[in-house]
């Protein structure tokens, strides 16, 4: 498929990993629509897991103007399930949408489902927190904006951006535009890259090899920013033969790349607290 992404990759991309996917068995005690919020979309689907276990909160992406906890009925339960398989209780959120809400709505509704995670699932659970593209986007102004990053630092234990938009100074797709704005003063205070200062909570960024160069490059920007602000590069990779979407449609499918990766990256802060904690 190359470097493209459009609806028409989309639905390829689907239509490819859709066979290898299992659906969520509906045995499984899955909580739909749990309200988090007053609107609508202030809605979120748990997934939880047999033991004591952390929490995994999933943004989704959709360009800033679409998208959603479900494509169909394998997506996105697949990470739901893959991940409580796994040793982490699920949640996957919706937020509110550009145009009718533009910067930064969606990052507040992350920290209501966060607060509502706190308060209603978790018991003395960490939660970590997976976004991808604009769910990306949305996460990455959660951990640095200045009216969230206190909260973060609080509050989440580990996040992966995953192939997101983190600088609103440069072009813009009309979704992006959409929920930044077209003000050059306002879009430069927006942007995330320009606050990783403020990002107190291990990160790990992924970027795929058919990214778009544009959408990479935000990626490859984001990393080299981090570095210089917290005088330590963080981990960085890159998801070899993966698309934009196949990087979070393929978890559950035999190719376990992307899946076992984030695992081992959130297990792996388990540990290290673990061991800090003895």
């Amino acid at each position: 498929m190359g470097s493209r992404f459009n609806e028409e990759i989309l639905a390829q991309t689907i239509a490819l990993y859709e066979p290898y996917v299992e659906a969520a068995p509906s045995t499984q005690a899955v909580e739909h629509d749990l309200a988090f919020g007053s609107h609508s979309r202030n809605v979120l689907d748990f997934y939880p897991c047999e033991r004591p276990s952390p929490i995994l909160l999933y943004v989704h992406g959709g360009g800033f103007v679409g998208g959603g906890k479900h494509i169909n009925a394998k997506f996105y339960s697949n990470l739901g399930k893959y991940f409580a398989d796994r040793g982490f209780a699920t949640a996957l959120m919706n937020y509110r949408l550009a145009p009718e809400f533009a910067w930064p709505q969606a990052a507040v509704d992350i920290a209501k489902a966060v607060d509502w995670l706190q308060e209603n699932r978790a018991q003395n659970q960490r939660i970590y927190i997976i976004g991808q593209s604009a769910g990306a986007c949305h996460l990455a102004t959660y951990l640095t904006g200045e009216d969230f990053h206190a909260h973060a630092a609080t509050h989440i234990a580990g996040a992966v951006l995953m192939s997101g938009f983190y600088d609103a100074r440069g072009p813009m797709s009309p979704g992006a535009r959409s929920y930044f704005g077209d003000n050059p003063l306002q879009c430069e205070e927006r942007s995330p890259i320009l606050a990783t200062h403020r990002i107190k909570t291990p990160v790990l960024l992924t970027v795929a090899q058919y990214d778009p160069a544009g959408m990479a490059l935000q990626t490859l920007a984001l990393a080299s920013q981090m570095t210089q602000t917290q005088q330590t590069s963080p981990p960085l990779a890159w998801l070899k033969d993966h698309n934009h979407v196949s990087t979070v449609l393929s978890i559950g499918s035999p190719q376990d790349d992307v899946g076992n990766l984030i695992t081992q990256f959130f297990k792996e802060i388990e540990t290290e607290r673990v061991q800090t904690n003895r």
